[in-house]
């Protein structure tokens, strides 16, 4: 039977009609997959490829021989990713989430993991921001990743989950309190307490700001920059500066007085909170398919609610 690479590479000249385009999607040299190719047509006594300076294309033989392996190819796939999952599911879930998934949708999610049949202390998980997420994800550090803003990671596969707002508040004696409203410019010009560089607060007031007419050059920069949510919202009460943070760890404080939520005129900050993973229609292993399943239920079960 003829070499699994070899075929391999057979069936990626057929679809790019190179041999450099098709060593390049097979992770190998040009020089390797000439190799690979000239012993496979001398073990087979035939000529596979018709070689040319600008494209390659397959002989009538080749396609014939493509067309025998291509259920080889697809059977050799297939037990690819069934094993992945299986030595995937024997160590545990790894999940890198932004701060305001792992505080407040995180928690319910491995909670509907859990009902579904899954064994909770399977998951590991990290909260960070969204930058480092991304970051874990495509350097395999996390297994499945769940991050905020309205721009899907470039290169990860990527699944809308639930939307998120964000919104202004300031400390009771703050002057902005009075006014109730302020301006786009206004926000952008003033110096705030926000989370680091990374988060997806940072990326999605400045790109809702930027749709509304505001000039880079017209962002202060931040008063201090926090790791953390709750910190953000201390600082704000404490009068340090503004802060822009999502409504949700902000509602208790709000509720109690500590804080007042400011309107910016004709501007909203929305963003989506979804999840990535490396590779495929689905992450890889049975426990990532099955956080992310739940994690979908959830969000729908809590849409209905």
């Amino acid at each position: 039977m003829p070499d699994l690479r070899a075929l391999e590479l057979l069936d990626a000249i057929a679809r790019t009609a190179s041999i450099t385009l098709a060593a390049g999607e097979l992770g190998v040299t040009q020089q390797a997959a000439s190799l690979r190719l000239r012993r496979l047509e001398q073990r087979l006594g035939r000529q596979l490829v018709i070689r040319a300076s600008r494209s390659s294309e397959l002989t009538e033989y080749g396609t014939a021989l493509l067309t025998i392996a291509r259920p080889v190819l697809g059977a050799a796939l297939a037990m690819d990713g069934e094993l992945a999952g299986l030595l995937l599911a024997e160590r545990p879930l790894t999940v890198a989430a932004s701060l305001t998934v792992a505080e407040y949708f995180l928690p319910q999610w491995i909670l509907t993991f859990a009902r579904n049949g899954n064994d909770p202390r399977s998951v590991r998980s990290r909260a960070t921001n969204t930058r480092e997420v991304v970051r874990m994800v495509s350097e395999s550090e996390a297994d499945l990743g769940f991050v905020e803003g309205n721009e899907p990671p470039q290169g990860l596969r990527y699944q809308d989950l639930a939307q998120d707002e964000l919104a202004v508040y300031v400390a009771p004696t703050h002057r902005w309190a009075a006014l109730g409203h302020i301006s786009s410019w206004t926000l952008a010009g003033t110096p705030l307490v926000t989370r680091e560089q990374g988060s997806g607060c940072r990326a999605v007031l400045h790109a809702a700001l930027l749709q509304h007419g505001v000039e880079r050059s017209e962002f202060a920069a931040p008063l201090l920059e926090l790791p953390s949510n709750i910190a953000v919202l201390q600082a704000a009460v404490a009068t340090v500066a503004p802060a822009v943070i999502s409504t949700r760890p902000a509602e208790p404080y709000v509720q109690d007085g500590r804080l007042v939520r400011v309107r910016v005129d004709h501007v909203t900050f929305h963003r989506q909170l979804g999840a990535v993973w490396k590779r495929g229609e689905l992450p890889a292993s049975h426990a990532a398919r099955e956080l992310l399943h739940a994690a979908m239920h959830a969000v729908r079960a809590d849409q209905r609610g």
